[in-house]
């Protein structure tokens, strides 16, 4: 359900990509994730921002790293393979998808993410987040705040009526049947009920 994920949270993912990479990570950790979750965007912005600077994650800068030189020769190839999620992000941003839904948003973003790991994350970056403010508390209090509506984060497009159907679907979200509809069911069930009763045993 990526197509659900805002662009503030697709920067998150991003940034966490940068750390993993600047960190000399061969899979994105929940250590690169926290960090970039750390830089004040999207819904949880003032979060951060109320918490003050957080101090670097180890093994990972906080801070983006800066954009790629402009001398590299854009015909090369880039020789690093690209970090792939590790077992323990992947089941943070399957979490993140749990809570949006629970929430009814029709988006998955920061404030999402950061309920799912401060819940279920490792228990060290659990902590580290912690210290900059960022615990169970204060992350229902902000879903609480925002009550399943987007904030100031946005999806990257409109989603298409299929991945309408597909996010109501996974919101356990049953099309409800017409009063029309309703009705005619009713009668024939009153009809065959009837017709059971007056010709039964």
């Amino acid at each position: 359900m990526f197509e659900r994920f805002t662009t503030d949270l697709r920067s998150v993912i991003v940034g966490a990509k940068q750390h993993a990479v600047a960190a000399a990570h061969d899979q994105i950790t929940l250590w690169d994730l926290a960090a970039a979750l750390a830089v004040p965007r999207g819904n949880t912005a003032d979060l951060w921002t109320a918490a003050g600077a957080p101090a670097p994650v180890p093994d990972a800068p906080v801070s983006e790293p800066a954009s790629e030189p402009a001398s590299e020769p854009a015909s090369e190839p880039a020789s690093e393979p690209e970090p792939d999620l590790d077992a323990g992000v992947r089941s943070v941003l399957e979490e993140s998808l749990r809570v949006a839904l629970s929430q009814h948003a029709p988006h998955v973003g920061t404030e999402h993410l950061l309920a799912a790991l401060v819940s279920s994350g490792a228990p060290d970056v659990v902590a580290w987040l912690a210290e900059r403010g960022a615990t169970t508390s204060t992350a229902d209090d902000l879903l609480a705040r925002l009550a399943g509506g987007p904030g100031i984060e946005v999806l990257a497009a409109e989603p298409t009526s299929a991945e309408e159907r597909r996010w109501q679907r996974a919101a356990g979200h049953r099309r409800q049947l017409s009063p029309f509809v309703t009705a005619i069911i009713v009668v024939v069930v009153i009809a065959v009920l009837f017709v059971l009763c007056v010709w039964g045993p």
